[in-house]
């Protein structure tokens, strides 16, 4: 195989388009979450959110947002559902086993008698297989044996984890063999059908995605075996699980915008491309896919990804039974498909196969015409290469001819007298210290420059995340503003839904407002290097004021705990109702349950100590820093730009004060801001 297994586990089959989802029906959705009250209504709107947005760069905000609030009202469906991209990141990312670890055993209690059962199991087995995949021979050699020894004396177990099992023993009984230099799938092959016998006691919602990395180490196997009638048997098994999985009442029901047709086509393409089925069966899975490619055509969000894979199947297939006028129409259309998006290896790739085909039909002019194109598509994509290259050859020229002096430098030392010979061995020393000094130098401008490197990476991911959540977060309130807008302009509307619609509209006015004042604010501190004019204020009515505009939340209660009924300290009004106001919105955000309660009074005769507690998720002490920083979000998929508590530590060093996280409040998070009088 000249892909890493790992890359088509990663996938799983489970391909989606990359087209963008139908911004109408996003926002409208987006717009129905924020106004729904019911809990379990909003997981149903996110589920089709996240559905809708599957391979687009909001796949994961949806995701995350989709397995928070599911968690929340015990819905195991959508928690299940919600984990494919989340399992997919954290596997993915270096460090990510622990947070594997942590999201699995949340979700596994809640995903019990769901459908989503086994999906624990199921996760695990991919992040050993893609560590076993991605290591050296050696180290992939060794978590091979020490999986075999650690599974060797374990009764069996449910029928999750003796999947896993034998899917993970078929990939050590090759891995092993390749380690010594021969990569032999088919020594997987004996594993792999007892594990594909015993998929048929799952259902199809957990079942999919064994079944779909399972198929793909069959094919990959079954492709340096002589008899293809297995490969037959577990596509034919394959296709009919996926049919039962989209008839499933449950995906029927809470996941009618479910992309299914990739899942589909890659099975299509292997069996309709494969050199060593027969032609009636090559026939016979061609026709197949014709038929489900036309059918799936007329509903397909992802039409343009849909007619590359027919296009690139069809060729393939009719390249196969040597139908070669056919063969080339279909990889034309494909070209004018790619031709836009510019020079790709896909491209290249397409060119060389067009080639290969007139050279067979005997058209060679053409072929020659369509070779010479090829180098020139390679050459675009391969010009910095050649680059590289020459610079290489640069040095190494630069190598030789220091070699050389060296020598002829030798040769005259010979031939000086010891006086010469003295006075050279002089400069040489004289050398070597003004060398090494260099060599010195060079290396602290090194140190440095890969500190600022590091620095200027850490600053372009803070300005991208920054884009990204501002342009997501701005985006979804002015959508809902222009629509819902638009709908009151309509004639058909009654008084009811004109009020209704304003009301949304007067909502998301208030959020996009919020977000801009927040960096209004940040940008007015940052430039403000004069001091706070202070005079003497009770902040006891400025909590208070604070306090009552806070939203109502179920489960959710507000104290407030005053040292004395006026508390009356030198402040600057304006700037510590802010304080107050993004420290209570902070807490209020993270709280689903308990409570959230303020804290305030006089520690000395010039000090005034404000706290801010709630019962929410808590922060990690290790961030006990890191989340004052600008941009900063301890969960990335929540609203906002992650300025909130960044303006706060802002406005208190302007107040000559300081503010820090309580890190030894374990029951969620507690912020303790102490200001002295100047």
């Amino acid at each position: 195989m000249k892909k890493s297994l790992w890359t088509l586990l990663a996938v799983g089959w489970m391909v989606t388009s990359s087209a963008t989802p139908p911004a109408h029906l996003v926002d409208s959705l987006e717009s129905a979450y924020q106004a729904e009250p019911d809990a379990r209504k909003r997981v149903d709107i996110l589920l089709n959110l996240k559905d809708l947005n599957d391979s687009s760069e909001d796949e994961l905000y949806y995701s995350r947002k989709l397995f928070d609030e599911a968690a929340a009202v015990g819905d195991g469906f959508a928690v299940g559902a919600s984990l494919g991209s989340l399992a997919s990141y954290y596997i993915s990312s270096p460090g990510a086993g622990d947070s594997l670890a942590r999201i699995l055993a949340q979700a596994e209690p809640l995903m019990r008698g769901s459908g989503m059962e086994g999906l624990g199991a199921y996760y695990r087995m991919v992040e050993l297989a893609r560590r076993i995949q991605v290591a050296g021979a050696e180290e992939s050699a060794r978590l091979c044996r020490e999986y075999i020894d650690s599974v060797r004396t374990l009764p069996p177990g449910d029928v999750y984890e003796e999947a896993s099992r034998l899917f993970l023993k078929g990939i050590a009984a090759f891995r092993l063999v390749s380690a010594e230099g021969n990569l032999q799938m088919e020594r997987g092959l004996p594993f792999w059908n007892d594990e594909l016998a015993l998929l048929e006691r799952m259902r199809p919602t957990s079942r999919r995605n064994f079944h779909a990395n399972l198929i793909t180490c069959l094919i990959a196997a079954y492709s340096s075996v002589k008899d293809q009638s297995g490969l037959v048997h577990a596509a034919d098994g394959y296709l009919a699980m996926l049919d039962d999985y989209y008839r499933d009442p449950e995906i029927v029901r809470r996941r009618p915008y479910i992309s299914k047709e990739m899942s589909y086509l890659v099975c299509y393409y292997t069996m309709c491309t494969s050199p060593l089925l027969d032609e009636r069966n090559l026939q016979a899975y061609y026709e197949r896919y014709r038929r489900f490619a036309d059918s799936a055509a007329a509903d397909a969000g992802n039409l343009l990804t849909n007619r590359q894979g027919f296009y690139t199947i069809s060729a393939e297939y009719y390249n196969r039974r040597g139908d070669y006028p056919r063969a080339l129409a279909y990889l034309d259309s494909l070209t004018v498909q790619l031709r836009p998006g510019g020079v790709t290896s896909q491209l290249v790739t397409i060119y060389a196969n067009k080639g290969k085909i007139l050279e067979r039909m005997g058209r060679y002019k053409e072929a020659c015409g369509v070779y010479n194109e090829v180098v020139g598509l390679r050459d675009s994509l391969s010009s910095h290469r050649y680059a590289e290259k020459v610079g290489e050859l640069e040095v190494q020229y630069g190598l030789d001819k220091a070699e050389r002096d060296k020598a002829l430098l030798l040769a005259q030392k010979r031939q000086n007298s010891l006086y010469f010979a003295l006075t050279i061995l002089l400069l040489a020393v004289i050398a070597v210290v003004y060398l090494w000094r260099n060599l010195l130098h060079i290396k602290h401008l090194q140190h440095n420059l890969s500190v600022e490197s590091q620095r200027a990476q850490e600053s372009e991911r803070l300005k991208r995340d920054f884009m990204g959540s501002m342009s997501h977060e701005i985006r979804t309130p002015l959508n809902a503003i222009s629509g819902f807008a638009e709908l009151i302009a309509g004639e058909d509307l009654t008084e009811e839904e004109r009020r209704e619609f304003a009301q949304i509209i007067r909502d998301n006015t208030q959020l996009f407002t919020s977000l801009i004042n927040d960096m209004l604010e940040v940008s007015q501190l940052d430039n403000t290097s004069a001091e706070m004019p202070r005079k003497l204020l009770d902040i006891s009515k400025i909590i208070r004021a604070e306090m009552e505009h806070l939203p109502v939340k179920e489960g959710v209660e507000y104290r407030l705990e005053l040292a004395a009924p006026e508390i009356v300290f030198p402040l600057h009004r304006s700037y510590v109702s802010l304080l107050v106001r993004e420290l209570l919105k902070n807490a209020v955000k993270f709280t689903e349950q308990g409570s959230v309660t303020v804290e305030c009074g006089l520690t000395g005769p010039d000090t005034l100590t404000l706290s801010v507690t709630d019962t929410g998720c808590g922060v990690e002490p290790g961030l006990a820093e890191k989340i004052f920083d600008r941009f900063y979000k301890g969960d990335p998929f929540a609203q906002g730009l992650g300025l909130g508590l960044s303006l706060c530590r802002l406005i208190v060093e302007k107040l000559g004060g300081t503010i820090v996280l309580d890190t030894s409040y374990t029951g969620g998070a507690r912020f303790v801001v102490t200001l002295r009088d100047a």
